[in-house]
């Protein structure tokens, strides 16, 4: 059995790691893999990482699980589209908006026109 280095730079390790994988493309790579072979889906919704105010350990802790339990379902055969914050990725900017305008039901935003809404 290899011996390990004395003293381990895990940060650097990393480093090195997501360079090699944005190189050969790996989770691209995965993806066309798992289709070409009709792979199951397996879909896992992801809202945006800091909807609910400033970022803090549990969004760390958070961002830890969905990542495991993604990487373990394409790595048992599925097949794993990722795309981050896709559901509510708004929801801050709107949450603002709303407290400006004083907003409270769905209703008034309708009534008020979706591109004025925007434009805000």
């Amino acid at each position: 059995m290899a011996s390990l280095p004395p003293a381990l730079n895990f940060a650097k390790m990393e480093e090195t790691i997501c360079e090699k994988w944005e190189k050969e493309q790996t989770f691209k790579s995965q993806d066309r893999l798992s289709q070409e072979r009709g792979d199951e889906e397996f879909t896992f919704y992801d809202g945006p990482p800091f909807a609910t105010g400033l970022p803090h350990y549990g969004h760390i802790l958070a961002g830890t699980i969905k990542d495991t339990v993604t990487r373990y379902a394409a790595m048992n055969g599925k097949y794993v589209s990722r795309r981050a914050g896709w559901d509510c990725h708004g929801l801050p900017v709107e949450y603002e908006i709303d407290k400006k305008l004083n907003i409270t039901h769905r209703e008034q935003v309708l009534e008020m026109g979706i591109d004025k809404y925007n434009a805000t």
